[in-house]
């Protein structure tokens, strides 16, 4: 309701200006009443002449002075005054608010609607009782004001005012709250509260409440964009991200979310530290929290792991986590990985993974430097199973093989050769312990069945490859038949390539890359003094495609039995020995010094005559023979001669049951050993079931189609958690563990059963 003092104002010509001090709480009302009673509202925001100028007080008062029009309706009330002055402060306020006192305006009555200058008002009232005289001055009984003002130079908020003239206009409209203004003005005494936003950054944390990263995340020229995308999308940074595609799949999308400088990598980082709580991988979590800076991502990513220490309780986690991350970086983000991870040769290992043939090739290194532990198993899982012991079953001389190989694989890889190891060389030159085998040649003629059988030629795959293999084979579930055998002398192509030339069946296959590497240039491989058998990775790889591809092919009914066969293997070692014989020799090429032409005054121990050459059983080589890059064959070595001819088939399909029977009955004989019981539901191989226990294999004896016994002969006292692994032929189809009880608690027991 309007107060007496404006009620008689109105009726009243005054010809000086009326100061009717409000609050928030009733301007819109008094604006209103005002209005009903035909008083005409002008505006201070009209005085303005441009968007962003403040409004001129002079006009404002020759306007009032110079309407010629009747005294009975020439009635007005002034908004936007009080607000207008309250920006420019107190002492302007002060001294417009005077300047208006006394101001005649002829025969217009002009009630100043004043909003934000109430103290003034009462300043004004206090030096002058004449207002209170006259009926001049009103002030109401809640004349606060609280609202506020925020300057903006980001912003596509339509409700933004452009410059004072708008601000003063909403004003005008009753606007309560925060105002945002869009200006070039600045206000350093207003009595309004005055707050700015001179940043994009700025802009997003008044625009989305619960936005708390740092500025610092960012450029000025990313949060420019940020704030525009989210101004575009309601203010929903999820909006942003979604558009951009990120999710929750961090492993495999997370190399090509932040890889890279631009703004969407950059709008990656900022989805990760504001989803941290959500990742469900530790180790990344942890990296986005300690990460300040969005192009150190993927290179912290990489090399935080190294900062943790291998006792650190989280360590384990952390590194099978970082491994599901970087098994999809490339090869040329890992440099800086392995240069910051050699500081400390000590700790290295621990940190490597084999996602990269990068560090492979470290880990190799490394065990070639510092030697075999047991934690390469996991940490590079197909060189651990390329060192795992094969047990040969091919007759009288298979455990020399299975312990020659096992020294010789891990020689090679540690890239050295002992005298022991040097001298069971030189026996078996002399002794030949493999021609009680069947050639190559003639095992694979005595395959069936031709025209559905697949020839697959690895050439230079010998059979240190084997326990690789079993494992790769068995993975893929497939029935596995291997046969040792060995090559014609010399052991080079030329004279080993019968086999794939005369074989009867339209599915064959030649490959060369596993040969290349190991001594021709194109594998990219060259030894030096010192130097790591780094060539192993591509090896392994090259095996790996292989069974891949004979898996596809017994999958897709291609071929009914997939056999890889070999004309010869390699010798690592016989290239680190570099013995040369006092013989020259102008043999070149593939034979690498390994044998040459026979001639009739050869003195050599350890050679071989055979189709027309002499050929070295030893580690020796002739002189001015091209050296093979990083290994030799040509020789008479075991790793030259041994080939595998191994038959993959599909295994049958069937609900396998294997128990060990009466478990708690198994008593060690001090004489005959230990006697094992196994019920096997179904074989392929019923007279070849074994178990392998610590790299050692045992013969099951049948009883009938389903029950076998297993005698341990050295198991001849008590031992617990026996580790056993039960093979069908070549198929491993389970693992048991037993305890083998000594005959003195066992007597025991079943004396105390007595009672």
């Amino acid at each position: 309701m309007l107060c007496s003092e404006v009620e008689s104002y109105i009726t009243t010509a005054k010809g000086l200006p009326f100061f009717y001090a409000v609050g928030d709480s009733d301007y819109n009302e008094i604006l209103n009443e005002l209005r009903q009673r035909g008083v005409e509202v002008d505006r201070v925001s009209d005085f303005c002449l441009k968007d962003d100028k403040y409004p001129d007080i002079d006009d404002i008062i020759d306007y009032f002075r110079t309407l010629d029009i009747d005294c009975h309706t020439n009635k007005h009330v002034l908004i936007g005054l009080g607000e207008y002055l309250a920006l420019r402060g107190a002492t302007y306020a002060d001294k417009q608010l005077h300047r208006l006192k006394n101001t005649t305006l002829g025969t217009a009555r002009v009630i100043l609607l004043l909003r934000g200058v109430s103290p003034q008002v009462y300043s004004l009232v206090a030096e002058d009782e004449r207002l209170n005289a006259q009926k001049r001055v009103f002030i109401s009984s809640n004349a606060m004001s609280e609202i506020s003002v925020t300057s903006v130079k980001y912003s596509m908020d339509s409700n933004v005012a452009q410059g004072v003239q708008g601000l003063i206009r909403v004003f005008e409209d009753g606007a309560v709250g925060n105002c945002n203004i869009k200006t070039m003005m600045e206000f350093p005494q207003s009595l309004i509260p005055v707050s700015s936003i001179n940043t994009a950054y700025e802009a997003i944390r008044r625009t989305i409440s619960d936005f708390s990263l740092p500025e610092t995340l960012g450029t000025e020229q990313q949060w420019d964009r940020l704030f525009q995308e989210t101004s575009r999308r309601k203010n929903s940074m999820d909006a942003v991200f979604e558009y951009y595609g990120y999710s929750d799949n961090y492993d495999e999308d997370l190399y090509n979310n932040c890889a890279g400088f631009e703004y969407k990598n950059w709008a990656f980082f900022l989805y990760l530290k504001l989803n941290v709580e959500n990742i469900k991988n530790e180790y990344l979590r942890y990296v986005v929290t300690v990460t300040d800076c969005y192009d150190k991502l993927k290179e912290n990513i990489l090399t935080e792991i190294i900062r943790i220490s291998r006792k650190d309780a989280r360590f384990a986690t952390f590194y099978a986590d970082r491994k599901k991350l970087i098994r999809y970086f490339p090869e040329t983000d890992m440099a800086a990985f392995i240069l910051e991870n050699d500081i400390d040769p000590a700790e290295s290992i621990y940190r490597y993974t084999d996602c990269t043939r990068m560090e492979c090739a470290k880990i190799i290194e490394w065990v070639a430097t510092n030697g075999y532990i047991k934690e390469i198993d996991s940490i590079y899982p197909a060189l651990g199973l390329y060192l795992k012991p094969y047990i040969f079953d091919c007759g009288k001389h298979s455990d020399e093989f299975t312990e020659y190989f096992r020294q010789y694989r891990l020689q090679k890889v540690t890239n050295q050769i002992t005298p022991a190891f040097l001298e069971t060389v030189e026996k078996n030159a002399k002794g030949l312990p493999y021609t009680h085998l069947e050639t190559r040649d003639s095992v694979i003629l005595r395959i069936r069945d031709k025209k559905n059988a697949y020839l697959y030629w690895i050439d230079a795959l010998g059979v240190e490859y084997m326990a690789y293999i079993t494992e790769l084979v068995c993975k893929k579930g497939l029935s596995m038949h291997t046969d040792i055998t060995y090559a014609e002398l010399p052991t080079i192509t030329s004279i080993n390539r019968n086999f794939y030339e005369k074989w009867a069946g339209p599915l064959k296959r030649k490959e060369e890359a596993l040969d290349n590497i190991k001594h021709k240039d194109e594998g990219g491989f060259v030894y030096t003094d010192g130097s790591a058998p780094i060539h192993l990775y591509s090896e392994l790889k090259v095996i790996e495609r292989a069974i891949d591809f004979a898996a596809t092919e017994l999958a897709l009914h291609h071929c009914k039995s997939f056999v890889i066969a070999s004309d010869h293997g390699a010798s690592r070692l016989a290239v680190l020995h570099k013995q040369e014989e006092k013989y020259e020799t102008d043999t070149k090429g593939e034979h690498s010094g390994r044998c040459c032409k026979e001639f009739s005054d050869a003195e050599l121990p350890y050679a071989i005559r055979e189709n027309g050459y002499l050929v070295l059983a030893d580690y020796g080589r002739f002189k001015k023979s091209r050296a093979a890059n990083v290994e030799v064959h040509g020789g008479a070595s075991l790793e030259e001669v041994l080939v595998p001819v191994i038959t993959l088939t599909l295994k049958k399909q069937s609900d396998q049951i294997i128990k060990l029977l009466d478990p708690d009955s198994i008593q060690s004989d001090r004489h005959a050993g230990t006697t094992i019981n196994l019920y096997i539901s179904d074989v392929e191989h019923s007279g070849d079931v074994r178990i392998v226990i610590a790299d050692k294999s045992y013969a099951a004896t049948s009883k009938d189609a389903t029950h076998y016994s297993v005698l341990l002969d050295d198991y001849k006292r008590a031992k617990k958690n026996v580790s056993a692994s039960i093979y069908d032929g070549e198929d491993l189809i389970g693992n048991i563990n037993f305890e083998i009880k000594g005959r003195t608690a066992t007597v025991k027991n079943d004396f105390d059963d007595l009672f």
